[in-house]
């Protein structure tokens, strides 16, 4: 005996879901390397006007700090090193180790070493910088509108520069050497 299959009608479904459409997060520094949490922070920093050095290729830094390490951030007028803490490289074995020695480096030399995690830096950005007592003043400078004269990055010419550390950033990102080309395959068409 053949089987046969008898399809039951389908009952129109007349309860439509609404789904609302949360706008994604949009990357407002599409030439600069990094991460989506360092981007989020960058334009945060950006934001507020504060000055910063991102991924500098060597540090300058002093003391045992190896020139090499590179920090996510470095502020060299407030001399905060920060590192933005991703939540899976940092959470290897080993990795906890390898940051608490190079914070306690960091540290001797006379920075204040200063980490936020992947998570954090999403759900409460603004509030972890706010946490910062040199930030925190910046932000209710602009926020409050009150005088910024103490600020580093203020002229009384021109007044607050809230571009100085993007454009410090871009001026020091690495670049491909002259005369380099990207060589892309292209598919073989078929005869």
């Amino acid at each position: 005996m053949p089987n046969t299959y008898i399809r039951k009608k389908r009952k129109p479904n007349f309860q439509k879901t609404a789904r609302v459409r949360v706008a994604k997060w949009v990357d407002p520094f599409p030439g600069v390397q990094g991460s989506v949490p360092e981007k989020m922070v960058m334009a945060e920093l950006v934001r507020r006007g504060i000055y910063f050095i991102h991924t500098p290729q060597q540090n300058e830094v002093g003391g045992e700090v190896d020139p090499s390490w590179e920090p996510d951030f470095l502020f060299p007028q407030y001399k905060i090193w920060m590192e933005i803490q991703g939540s899976y490289f940092h959470t290897l074995p080993g990795a906890v180790e390898n940051d608490a020695y190079r914070f306690a480096v960091v540290e001797a030399a006379g920075w204040k070493p200063v980490f936020l995690w992947e998570e954090d830096i999403r759900a409460r950005l603004p509030d972890l910088l706010n946490e910062i007592p040199e930030f925190y003043n910046v932000d209710r400078a602009i926020n409050v509108g009150t005088t910024s004269e103490g600020l580093p990055f203020y002229e009384p010419s021109a007044g607050l520069d809230h571009l100085k550390g993007l454009r410090k950033a871009l001026a020091n990102r690495a670049r491909p050497p002259q005369g380099y080309k990207i060589r892309r395959k292209s598919k073989r068409r078929p005869k």
